[in-house]
């Protein structure tokens, strides 16, 4: 059989803009209709209009859940399911029903599971000008499974929704903590510049010398980062051996902190180990070899913004670290043993964190 003989599909309201939404607030909350468009796929983001809303002098058309929306263009070929109530499209999507003769053999919720793999096939495009074709979708092939089978497929659906939104919250919890400071009373006050050495990059380290400059060797491989970049977004590797303007490239060795010097000034990053080098655009911090037993830099990268955002000119994009200032600040230390207490919190945090990402990640591609 063909689609069009188990669905109805139904296309929306041409003129149902935000405008006449905002003009046509419901009276009452049973005369509320949630407005769906093509744009607003996942949310309900063009609020809610009365009922009975004219539109070019007709009744606006309303339709009753269960249903699937599908977008005509934009997201094409996209969809939702819509469980319960009633709502109303614009004319950038259409919804889908099953046939009176077919509600006891087709689960709607299992269709909407299935239903975009033929919509995809019915698209222009996969751009944001794409456009999903209504009768090209109507006359394909269409099979179904038992309905216990269906079902079955719909609980184990829901059961992945519902951990990831349980997996979703501990994420964001995660999130917050990972950006939360452990405090302690502190030791003793000392200057930035008597535990801290702050060095310069490299002018004129830009992405055609790197290009030039690729490693033959592993040994050779030197990861370069700038002031707008981070662990996952470097600017790519380059040979140890490279020059500029036939000086050595400068280069450095983790434990160590990059601080950007404008764009994102007074951000810092942390090097945990390898070697690495960077443009003009930061420093490297590192910890003076007679206090490595007093200061442990993977600790002082958890608050270091605290002291190094006081030495930014201004808060704006245009801002820059001020390098002469950082070194006049008195740090606060706390003790040793606690300085490496926390970082080991600090990384079983990330590791469970880095872990719960992949959960989400793999949850994503079983639910699409």
């Amino acid at each position: 059989m063909v689609i069009r003989e188990c669905f109805q599909v139904t296309g929306g309201n041409s003129g149902l803009t935000e405008n006449i939404i905002y003009q046509n607030p419901p009276k009452n909350e049973q005369r509320s209709v949630k407005v769906y468009s093509g744009a607003t796929l996942e949310t309900t983001l063009l609020g809610s209009v009365d009922k009975d809303t004219v539109l070019n002098g007709k009744q606006m058309a309303v339709f009753r859940a269960p249903a699937i929306i599908i977008v005509r263009k934009g997201l094409a070929g996209k969809t939702k399911f819509v469980e319960k109530g009633i709502f109303t499209i614009n004319d950038d999507a259409y919804v889908i029903t099953v046939k009176e003769k077919y509600s006891d053999q087709i689960n709607i919720e299992w269709a909407q599971k299935v239903l975009p793999n033929y919509a995809d096939r019915c698209t222009t495009s996969k751009g944001t000008n794409a456009t999903f074709s209504k009768e090209q979708f109507l006359d394909m092939e269409f099979s179904f499974p038992p309905m216990q089978e269906q079902e079955e497929i719909v609980r184990i659906y829901r059961d992945i929704y519902v951990l990831k939104c349980n997996m979703n919250a501990l994420n964001e919890r995660l999130e917050r903590l990972e950006h939360y400071s452990i405090h302690s009373d502190a030791i003793c006050k000392m200057n930035a510049g008597k535990i801290f050495d702050l060095k310069g990059g490299n002018s004129g380290l830009t992405e055609e010398l790197i290009y030039w400059n690729q490693p033959t060797e592993e040994k050779d491989v030197v990861f370069v980062y700038s002031s707008s970049t981070d662990i996952q977004t470097n600017m790519g590797i380059i040979s140890k051996n490279a020059r500029i303007k036939d000086v050595p490239i400068k280069i450095f060795e983790g434990p160590a902190l990059i601080l950007s010097r404008n764009g994102q000034a007074g951000k810092a990053m942390f090097i945990d180990k390898g070697m690495f080098t960077i443009n003009d655009h930061a420093y490297v911090l590192t910890v003076k070899e007679e206090y490595k037993k007093q200061v442990c830099l993977e600790w002082f990268s958890c608050i270091c913004e605290k002291y190094t955002k006081n030495c930014v000119t201004s808060k704006d994009a245009n801002g820059t670290f001020n390098k002469e200032i950082f070194l006049k600040e008195q740090i606060e230390l706390i003790d040793f043993e606690m300085q490496k207490n926390i970082v080991e919190k600090k990384r079983s945090l990330h590791t469970i964190h880095a872990k719960l990402k992949t959960f989400l990640r793999i949850l994503g591609e079983i639910e699409n």
